[in-house]
């Protein structure tokens, strides 16, 4: 694994950590150290680009699961702001530390599936959501490999596009 990418990582899960448990204000302070990464790599642009799609899908989906009532927020009808960020750093990931499931959008999708529920018990258990029923989990669970198994495969096609025009 190249050195940027386990920066990324790590930048990620810094972000993860800050946005669950100093909420917005200290998820910006994470997001901009993965902006200004994505600014270094020279990959901004389409980074930015897949950050604003993962922060409608997480936006939708998340509003979602709380009207649904999977998730609880604590009295917000809405996805909230903190959650939204951490969708963010997972667009900011796809060109970097999740770059190796472009090429294996299944098992990319399939491990997104598996980390779904995990990742919200620990938001849990850190006090940051509430999960009524640990068993909609599955409901998450199912659309996080739908929706990042096809993230990889759009993205894996979109690279192998570039790369050919690039010959």
């Amino acid at each position: 694994m190249k050195h940027a990418t386990l920066v990324n990582v790590g930048l990620f899960q810094a972000t993860w950590f800050a946005c669950v448990l100093g909420g917005p204000f200290w998820g910006a302070a994470g997001l901009g150290l993965m902006f200004g990464f994505s600014w270094r790599a020279q990959s901004l642009a389409v980074d930015a680009t897949y950050a604003g799609i993962a922060a409608v899908i997480g936006l939708c989906l998340d509003t979602l699961w709380i009207q649904a009532g999977v998730l609880d927020f604590f009295d917000s009808a809405v996805a909230p702001l903190w959650i939204i960020m951490l969708w963010v750093g997972v667009g900011l990931s796809v060109n970097h530390g999740l770059a190796y499931f472009k090429d294996r959008a299944l098992l990319g999708g399939l491990l997104a599936g598996v980390a779904a529920p995990i990742c919200y018990l620990s938001g849990e258990s850190l006090g940051a959501v509430g999960v009524p029923n640990v068993a909609l989990l599955g409901v998450v669970a199912v659309t996080w490999f739908v929706v990042f198994w096809l993230g990889f495969s759009v993205s894996g096609v979109r690279r192998m596009e570039l790369s050919d025009v690039d010959i």
